[in-house]
């Protein structure tokens, strides 16, 4: 959109302005952001405003005006908004992990939906694995805890992760072509996260079904912005969409 900015400048004492300078916000008269994550950026760098109390906002990917309570962001309006707003959408290929963009999850909201489909583990005993994340660095601490119980080669398997050995998070075991969803509670709180699952698909050798259901949490109150799908043998490929959760 023609009214999209990036950031949300200052300007030094006796610095010239230029034409382009004023159209920032005389265009605008409320700054625009394309997305939450364009948003957040816009804020306390060099050169910028620092985010404070009453500061508005126009965010184009959701049609909704919002304003900064001194904590967080809250929507003004529409009263219409919906339930569940994209935060970001992606396929990936050719790598054995991959990683959403960083700010995926934010204080907009304290919990989020993901609906993923998987393509590529057709290696037999593939494990597609997960690692919370923040500011770009993978969490490999051993505070992951889960448990997931499904069936794989015609077997009922009940797997848990936990202990000085879980630098990760077991979504499937076994797996081939598979879809699934994944709800995350407060991962950008501090608090602990949590997560429950459900995963249907087939095996590696396209012959029979498999499914999973389960949860985890992270036993420490850390703060995330994102996490890393990991598989244990073979290149991902797939694609995925994440949702925040209106508050209200």
């Amino acid at each position: 959109m023609a009214n999209e900015q990036v950031k949300v400048p200052l300007y030094a004492a006796s610095e010239i302005l230029t034409a382009a300078n004023m159209n920032i916000s005389a265009g605008t008269g409320v700054p625009v952001f394309a997305t939450t994550v364009t948003r957040d950026a816009a804020f306390g760098g060099a050169g910028e405003k620092v985010l404070a109390e009453g500061q508005l906002c126009y965010l184009s990917s959701t049609n909704v005006v919002q304003y900064y309570d001194g904590a967080a962001w809250a929507t003004v309006g529409p009263s219409t908004a919906a339930g569940l707003t994209v935060i970001s959408a992606n396929t990936f290929s050719g790598a054995v992990s991959y990683s959403l963009p960083a700010n995926s999850f934010s204080s907009t909201y304290q919990n989020y939906l993901m609906l993923f489909v998987i393509t590529s583990t057709h290696v037999a005993g593939t494990t597609l694995k997960f690692r919370y994340r923040t500011s770009g660095t993978d969490n490999s601490t051993s505070n992951y805890s889960s448990g997931i119980i499904g069936n794989a080669a015609a077997a009922t398997v009940y797997q848990t992760d936990s202990g000085a050995s879980s630098a990760s998070l077991t979504f499937l075991s076994g797996g081939g072509n598979i879809a699934g969803q994944v709800t995350f509670e407060a991962p950008n709180q501090v608090a602990r996260t949590r997560h429950q699952l459900s995963i249907t698909g087939v095996n590696s050798a396209d012959t029979a079904f498999v499914g999973w259901v389960g949860g985890a949490n992270f036993i420490d109150t850390t703060v995330f912005d994102a996490i890393t799908l990991i598989s244990s043998a073979g290149n991902l490929a797939g694609n995925y969409v994440l949702y925040g959760y209106a508050n209200s």
